[in-house]
This record gives C-alpha cells, structure tokens and sequence, in this order.
C-alpha cells in the first residue's frame, strides 16, 4: 500500500506543475498618428467585453488628438485596466508614437488591429477645432 499512496501524490505534483501554454502569444501594435480618445477607449471596452478571460495583460503609451503635450499611459491584467497621465510629457521633437501591447491566448492580431486602426485621426480626417 505504500507503493499506492507514493504513486498518488506524484501525481499531484504533475497536475500542479502542468500549464496549458497553447495559443498564449503577444504583439504590439503602433501609429505614429495621434488616437481619438472616445474611440480607443470603445475599442478597448468592446475589446475587453469579447476578450477578458482570453487578455491576460494589456499595456500601452498614448497620444490622443487634442491634448498637447499629454501622454497617457495604462497596463491591464484582463479587465482591471489603469489609465492615467503620465507624469512625463511628450517632449519636443519626440515622436509621438502610440503603442499598445497585449498578451493573451487565441488573440485574433488582424481583428484587433483592424479595430485599434479605426482609432487614428488621420490629417485630413482630423476633427476641427
């Protein structure tokens, strides 16, 4: 019997050890165009609404139209998302480059750049002020 129970818990230990790692993967994602704050963050609510279990971190620099020198910055672990402005500004001659990155499994990388993109504020599509 001891045999038995020696056998059992080995096989405890597996199972704890044992990660499913399938379809875990990241990608960034750029514009050297400024965002439109309302649509980026819809995008990311519809993002999160589809993805939360699936988006195990999230995290990005911004630039968003209509802010002058402001960055912003938030990280995310599935839906607990912090946004804030950056203590740092976006300095002169700095290009203004918003990035994101998410990490996550089975994420669609072409769906959700094609969303992120509807976020850019093109020149001649900018709004007028």
């Amino acid at each position: 019997s001891e045999g038995v129970r020696e056998g059992a818990r080995e096989g405890q230990k597996a199972k704890k050890r044992k990660h499913d790692i399938s379809g875990v993967g990241s990608f960034a994602l750029q514009s050297e165009h400024a965002l439109d704050s309302q649509l980026f963050n819809r995008f990311m609510v519809q993002l999160l609404q589809r993805k939360k279990e699936d988006l195990y971190r999230s995290k990005g620099v911004l630039c968003f139209e209509g802010e002058g020198d402001a960055k912003y910055i938030f990280q995310g672990v599935h839906e607990q998302i912090q946004f804030e402005q950056s203590n740092t500004k976006w300095v002169e001659g700095e290009p203004r480059v918003s990035k994101v990155v998410f990490i996550g499994r089975d994420l669609d990388r072409e769906e959700i750049e094609a969303a992120f993109r509807t976020c850019i504020v093109h020149a001649q599509t900018a709004h007028p002020h």
